[in-house]
């Protein structure tokens, strides 16, 4: 009995705490950005592995805390390996404390989706790619500077917000 109330007092607050992950295919992803609705959603692509993805991550999470409650939405795609998701992922987001969305992908191979992110895009991370009322606005591979993700999300909310005042 002390053991369980132990167990109780102690692990439960830092679980309910804990930031959660959704494993998603690729194919829910997709459908979730055609139907953003009047919501900015921003699709950031990275692994634990990647050194430039967890330079970046900070921007991400500071553009999830500025745009809270302005229909900005931040997800966190995480591309691990599913065999390393429960010893290196999750021990990850749960050390950095993530308050974004995330998201890890379950497909087993990229190839398969890669270019219906962009038709461009290599397949290498970071990448960035933002949906406004389900229409693709913005797409980068590589990393971006902290200027560049929050310059980008206020053009494309002024731009949505102009055309707002148009209709």
């Amino acid at each position: 009995m002390k053991s369980k109330l132990f167990f109780l007092l102690v692990l439960l607050p830092n679980l309910m705490h804990s930031q959660e992950i959704r494993f998603i295919s690729f194919d829910e992803l997709q459908k979730e950005s055609l139907t953003s609705g009047d919501s900015l959603i921003i699709y950031n692509f990275w692994a634990t592995w990647c050194k430039p993805c967890i330079e970046e991550l900070p921007y991400f999470e500071k553009a999830n805390s500025t745009y809270k409650g302005q229909n900005v939405k931040v997800i966190l795609v995480n591309l691990d390996f599913n065999s390393k998701v429960n010893d290196v992922t999750i021990p990850f987001i749960k050390q950095k404390n993530f308050k974004s969305i995330v998201y890890h992908i379950t497909d087993t191979d990229p190839n398969e989706w890669i270019n219906k992110v962009d038709p461009g895009w290599s397949g290498a991370i970071p990448a960035t790619v933002m949906y406004q009322n389900g229409e693709k606005v913005f797409f980068k591979e590589g990393a971006l500077s902290e200027q560049e993700l929050f310059q980008e999300i206020e053009m494309i909310l002024e731009k949505f917000s102009k055309n707002q005042l148009k209709d």
